[in-house]
């Protein structure tokens, strides 16, 4: 399994993964224009890519000052390994990848949502040293 950053021509897959997760509606368009956005400062998406050179997993990167922390807050914002492929340790080497780069921007905090419905994800995090720390509230326009 090969690491690499995304480039536009992953936006099929990405989108695919991201169907994956229940975002049917998420086009090829979006993702491409997304993988645009992640070349950005303060933003990074990786993917993880097989022998045949498809991609079969992804994650998206952000870091940020917070007013109250002395340090960067690192977020994953979206995540996803293609379902035929999970449980095999993929995951974890794309997390592993995707936290050393947050650590190398300076995050002191990691942090990622994860669906209500995704327990196995929650366990998956919780496995990784991750810890349910607070409540989130959300408001959508």
């Amino acid at each position: 399994m090969n690491i690499r950053e995304a480039v536009p021509g992953d936006a099929k897959f990405i989108s695919s993964l991201l169907d994956q997760l229940g975002y049917p509606d998420f086009s090829e368009a979006d993702a491409r224009e997304k993988i645009e956005l992640y070349t950005k400062p303060g933003y990074r998406m990786l993917v993880s890519v097989d022998r045949a050179g498809g991609v079969v997993g992804f994650i998206a990167l952000h870091w940020f000052e917070l007013v109250h922390w002395k340090g960067m807050m690192g977020r994953i914002t979206a995540f996803c390994i293609d379902e035929k492929i999970r449980g095999q340790g993929f995951g974890q080497q794309l997390l592993l990848a995707g936290e050393f780069i947050l650590r190398e921007h300076g995050a002191i905090k990691i942090e990622v949502t994860s669906n209500a419905r995704r327990a196995d994800a929650h366990r998956f995090y919780l496995k990784a040293g991750y810890t349910e720390d607070s409540n989130r509230f959300v408001k959508y326009y």
